[in-house]
């Protein structure tokens, strides 16, 4: 049996108020492409003393900060997890009619990075009106700017992003959001010119990640493990531990060319109390199908057509005759750590990068896909692996956890929907040579092209 429990403060402009006691229910969610949130069901009035009440809409605003935590432990394992802390975004109140219906305040919270893909930078108005017309220049040199991504998108979010002037509602974003950054160690001149990006800071970084290549993005940890090259401990969050919002870049850690990224990410195991129980949901379809790919260099300087020519191609006959044509076309801010080079260096570089993002999108639909539930279990993270029974029911599997949504009420206790994805044999996963069969590399389509293209120019 699993004892499962939650904890729930709002830092309120009046002082911290817990909800614990009160709370309903609570329902969360993230993962890889999506940030975390929660909803926080409430009764409709707060005593606040023995004669009087007051609604929760009086007592909590839009903005103020907010923790979510949830428990779950068996007597031998388990401890509290942070699942969500960031801002109040939304504060509904429900009267429903009928004597069985219980009026109700429903709070939004989103993570910290809610605030780096709302606050923007505009160059024509804030940033620009009050602080100079090329506030992103200002604090970023030319070459700081070009570098690998993690590096830039690190400098960006800690010199740029960061900065007080845009976000300071009961701490900073430098001390709520931890930063653990990694990527393929390459640098190239980036076609994204920071000193002249408008938008949402999450947006303008996300532009230098070249998916499916690397990956961004958000998740919740108040303990997190930071083994990035460019990772920060933040400091406290209000009146807790360290911060929990965590902005992750990784390399794909899928097992090509080698297996020592994947087995490097936690590896969570559904035995004993945390069994897959209730419900499953299992599919095989052929929408994750790729069987030709092509990488070529962002080079802002070059003609698309010649970067065509300089890319290399990556095909898979077998599955183009029983599936049709499915191409990926990726263009790549990595292009070299060096930063004069000969051509044939540079074909042999992107030769490298395009079998990797090959291999790792091969067979896909050889693989399993869908949804596990098991009780409560807050530690398992997006982006983490699983090992338990097969979603057809026959032997166990490695899967990468792509989402999770935790739900949590007083009467049914809590529970883990995992949605997982590239589920394998542990075998399977240990030859990394088994996702690259049926991949040849072929002579570049592209070079005629391109040499056509300068003649009639030149006429």
């Amino acid at each position: 049996m699993v004892y499962t429990d939650i904890r729930v403060k709002v830092w309120t402009q009046a002082g911290v108020l817990t909800l614990t006691d009160q709370v309903r229910g609570v329902q969360a969610q993230d993962g890889l492409d999506t940030l975390p949130q929660a909803t926080v069901l409430l009764p409709l009035h707060r005593s606040v003393s023995p004669s009087s009440r007051k609604r929760y809409s009086e007592l909590i605003q839009v903005g103020d900060l907010c923790l979510v935590e949830m428990l779950a432990w068996d007597g031998k394992k388990g401890d509290w997890e942070a699942v969500v802390h960031g801002p109040v975004v939304a504060l509904e109140e429900t009267e429903p009619l009928g004597p069985e219906a219980a009026p109700a305040t429903r709070l939004t919270v989103a993570s910290m990075a809610h605030v780096l893909a709302q606050d923007a930078v505009a160059r024509w108005m804030w940033l620009g009106a009050v602080e100079g017309y090329e506030p992103v220049l200002s604090k970023l040199s030319i070459q700081e700017m070009t570098d690998d991504p993690a590096s830039t998108i690190f400098r960006y979010l800690t010199k740029v992003a960061f900065h007080t002037a845009n976000w300071a509602n009961g701490g900073e974003l430098k001390d709520l959001i931890h930063l653990d950054l990694t990527g393929l160690k390459a640098v190239g001149p980036f076609s994204v010119e920071l000193q002249m990006a408008e938008g949402p800071h999450l947006e303008i970084v996300r532009n230098l990640v070249d998916y499916p290549l690397m990956e961004l993005y958000a998740t919740t940890d108040r303990a997190a493990s930071l083994k990035g090259e460019h990772a920060s401990v933040a400091g406290k969050a209000p009146g807790e531990g360290k911060a929990a919002t965590v902005l992750r870049m990784r390399k794909a850690p899928y097992p090509y060319p080698a297996t020592d990224e994947w087995e490097a990410l936690p590896l969570h195991r559904l035995e004993g109390s945390w069994e897959p129980v209730r419900a499953r949901s299992v599919a095989r379809t052929d929408q994750g199908v790729r069987n030709f790919f092509l990488l070529y260099p962002a080079l802002p300087f070059v003609d698309e057509y010649l970067l065509l020519a300089t890319g290399v191609a990556v095909a898979h006959r077998a599955s183009i005759r029983r599936f049709g044509y499915r191409p990926m076309k990726i263009r790549t801010h990595l292009v070299h750590n060096e930063a004069f080079t000969e051509q044939d260096a540079l074909v042999a570089f992107i030769r490298k990068l395009t079998l990797r993002m090959a291999a790792q999108w091969n067979r896909l639909h050889e693989m399993e896909a869908g949804t596990l539930e098991l009780p409560l279990a807050p530690w398992i993270r997006p982006g983490d692996r699983v090992r338990g029974p097969s979603l057809w029911g026959e032997g166990e599997r490695v899967y990468h956890v792509r989402a999770r949504a935790l739900t949590w009420d007083p009467r049914e206790g809590g529970r883990t929907t995992l949605a997982v994805e590239r589920g394998l044999p542990p075998e399977v996963y240990a030859d990394p040579g088994w996702f690259g069969e049926g991949l040849e590399v072929l002579p570049n389509p592209f070079e005629r092209v391109a040499d056509l293209w300068q003649r009639e120019k030149r006429k």
